[in-house]
């Protein structure tokens, strides 16, 4: 889901929200349910029209609030089930290292961390992180919805506020948002000479990494602003 336009989401989301809800009002066994989730995608829809990252309410200690969990309930089990699905299914490693000093990956359970990281940057604005790794001085919460991109200038004092030393960057799935905040840690450090070459530098070690064209946009400006 990572590289879809977010077009697909603030245009697919409120409709889908709408008839969902109209559904409930007809219906007389799922009325609650029906109208609960529809409400659920119409306030996500609304979300990634305004780009506001902060839907779900994820605090900077990287959990989701109890009345987030009451008002999305249906989004987030959905989304947490889906997640553990895929990574029981998916091939290849949860954490790539991109340079010494860089990996890149989907958002990890407690037991898969082998290293110790100076900076522990969690994308994800749909997910709390488990426990033992927020509890780390090197987390750091810096949440983008879902297929889009952070401003340039949050996503500029967001490297620039990295801790000297290894940094590891995850979203849910490892592949567009976390692609996106890599490169611009590779971009600043000088280890990647333009957006390209840090693609090629991503691609090589986890395949999937995409960016969509916000995300690209994104990242050719915070290009130019280092220029």
């Amino acid at each position: 889901m990572e590289t879809l336009n977010p077009m697909s989401f603030r245009c697919v989301l409120p409709l889908l929200g709408v008839t969902l809800i109209a559904v409930g009002v007809v219906s007389r066994d799922w009325r609650l349910s029906t109208m609960w989730l529809g409400s659920d995608f119409l306030a996500l829809g609304i979300a990634y029209g305004v780009g506001s990252p902060h839907v779900y309410g994820k605090r900077s200690d990287g959990t989701i609030p109890a009345w987030s969990w009451l008002v999305f309930m249906p989004l987030l089990v959905f989304r947490g089930s889906v997640w553990h699905m895929v990574r029981l299914f998916q091939r290849g490693p949860a954490l790539n290292a991109v340079t010494d000093d860089l990996a890149i990956g989907r958002r990890l359970l407690p037991s898969e961390i082998a290293v110790e990281f100076d900076n522990y940057v969690d994308l994800t604005a749909e997910f709390a992180e488990p426990l033992p790794i927020r509890r780390s001085s090197a987390y750091i919460s810096f949440p983008i919805l879902d297929g889009t991109a952070p401003t340039v200038d949050a996503l500029r004092a967001a490297v620039a506020g990295l801790r000297p030393g290894t940094t590891f960057v995850h979203c849910a799935q490892g592949y567009g948002r976390t692609g996106l905040f890599a490169m611009a840690v590779l971009l600043k450090c000088g280890a990647a000479g333009s957006v390209e070459e840090g693609l090629r530098m991503l691609q090589a070690v986890r395949p999937g990494v995409r960016l969509n064209r916000r995300q690209r946009a994104c990242i050719e400006s915070y290009a130019e602003m280092l220029r």
